[in-house]
């Protein structure tokens, strides 16, 4: 039997090379990530890695001892939940519980982060009654489980798990086990239909998810035509997302989301939470934290978690309200927001324009983030301001791919010369880029600032 990650992602270039041990310092100082292994037990037929064009630089992780795991540990913040399972750098994340040292690593993590939450994104394949046992006590910890498709006969087609119905078993006792999870699912419904999605998610309520969300799947120009779909999938799914979200009783949010400003609108409240005994609903507008304005989802729930028993005021329709959210500091305070912006980011954007209003300035942005960014821009109505926004497409990578994260210096460069723009100043978004400058084909940001000759600001 072929091994799943050589299966997967032989088209791509990957290795493990002597910029490993720095991209993961780097993950775990930036974003408090911990990769554990890149192994995989599932074989999914829309994981990202198996439609990567060639020339890609991603890692896989070689096996490690716990104490070259360990070593990263000094890297983390205790302020901060520390993920572990999700991939959000060069490093090809696998199934977590697949790193066969994982309880001896925990353990340890929790003895240096004795009141750190942890999240771990998992397949729910392994998580039978020791480890479930093992986890309790490492608490403060919630589970992510990625669930994807319900139906035991459709689960060894889509995903390659070959004992569905114990995995299925697994994921029903986490809350007879006290494990507080939420649940992700990628829609498929131009492969499964929209009935198994809806099975999918009334699942995932039943056995007690607290939270779910539900993305767009994604796919590259390499990808078989079976797995191709009109991207008004993405639209259906939005729609569909908020007719069913009453019906399931639990937040439910759709990834990318349609996002055009930053007003805090509270998009579900977990049960038994802060915010649910402080008679929050899915729709309230969050307008300040103890007295002060709120200008931002990220802001409100940030701000949020980090207070102890916080005076929230919020508006519903035309009625201001105000409760005391009774939480420790810390905690979440039980309702759920999209992620839009954080206010560090969203100042230095409205400064960098102010500070070259004079100048023509082009402002590159994702297909998903255009319209967030461009109603900022023209919200911000700099006098004499010579602003333009544009949205860069997924050249590169192709198919329904629209994020920040997986552009490269040739799908901006692509714009810039097909819409003749000669800016004296580009401001694009840091996402696409390493610690070092570079993006997931190895190029750097500077080559974009030598190519045109204005003045590259990453944000």
């Amino acid at each position: 039997m072929p091994i799943p990650w050589r299966e997967n992602w032989r088209k791509c270039t990957v290795r493990a090379g002597n910029l490993l041990p720095s991209l993961l310092f780097y993950g775990a100082n930036h974003h408090n990530l911990l990769p554990l292994t890149s192994y995989c037990n599932f074989n999914c037929i829309f994981c990202s890695h198996r439609q990567n064009p060639p020339a890609i630089d991603s890692y896989y992780l070689p096996q490690r001892k716990p104490a070259e795991i360990v070593e990263s540990f000094s890297y983390l913040s205790p302020r901060e939940k520390i993920i572990i399972g999700e991939s959000a750098t060069k490093i090809i994340e696998g199934e977590p519980f697949c790193y066969p040292y994982i309880k001896e690593v925990l353990t340890e993590l929790r003895r240096q982060f004795p009141r750190t939450p942890l999240q771990i994104t998992t397949n729910g394949s392994l998580l039978d009654k020791p480890l479930v046992d093992f986890l309790r006590k490492i608490k403060p910890l919630e589970l992510v489980i990625s669930l994807n498709v319900y139906p035991p006969f459709l689960r060894n087609k889509i995903l390659g798990d070959r004992h569905p119905q114990r995995t299925l078993d697994r994921i029903k006792s986490l809350k007879t086990f006290g494990v507080s999870f939420h649940g992700s699912v990628v829609a498929l419904p131009h492969l499964t239909g929209w009935e198994e999605l809806k099975e999918t998610l009334f699942y995932l309520e039943r056995v007690g998810a607290r939270s779910l969300r539900v993305f767009l799947p994604g796919f590259t120009r390499l990808a078989p035509s079976s797995l191709v779909f009109n991207l008004s999938l993405w639209e259906e799914l939005d729609s569909f997302v908020g007719e069913f979200r009453k019906a399931l009783g639990i937040p439910l949010l759709l990834e990318p989301s349609f996002l055009e400003d930053l007003v805090p609108r509270v998009e579900g409240v977990m049960r038994g939470t802060p915010a649910d005994k402080g008679g929050m609903q899915e729709g309230d507008i969050i307008l300040a934290l103890g007295g002060k304005k709120i200008k931002s989802r990220n802001e409100a729930f940030e701000k949020a978690c980090k207070e102890e028993s916080p005076l929230v005021t919020f508006s519903r329709g035309e009625e201001e309200k105000r409760v005391r959210l009774e939480k420790g500091a810390g905690e979440s305070p039980g309702f759920v927001v999209y992620q839009d912006m954080d206010e560090f980011t969203r100042d230095r954007l409205f400064n960098t324009l102010n500070n070259h209003r004079h100048k023509r300035t082009l402002v590159m942005t994702s297909q998903l983030a255009f319209y967030l960014i461009k109603g900022l821009v023209e919200a911000v109505n700099i006098e004499g301001g010579q602003v333009r926004v544009v949205p860069v497409p997924n050249s590169f990578f192709g198919g329904s791919i629209m994020s920040a994260g997986l552009l490269v210096v040739e799908d901006f460069l692509k714009v810039i010369k097909a819409e003749k723009i000669e800016p004296q100043v580009i401001i694009i978004p840091e996402a696409p880029f390493d610690f070092k400058g570079k993006d997931l084909r190895g190029h750097s940001y500077l080559d974009l600032q030598e190519e045109t000759g204005a003045s590259l600001i990453l944000i």
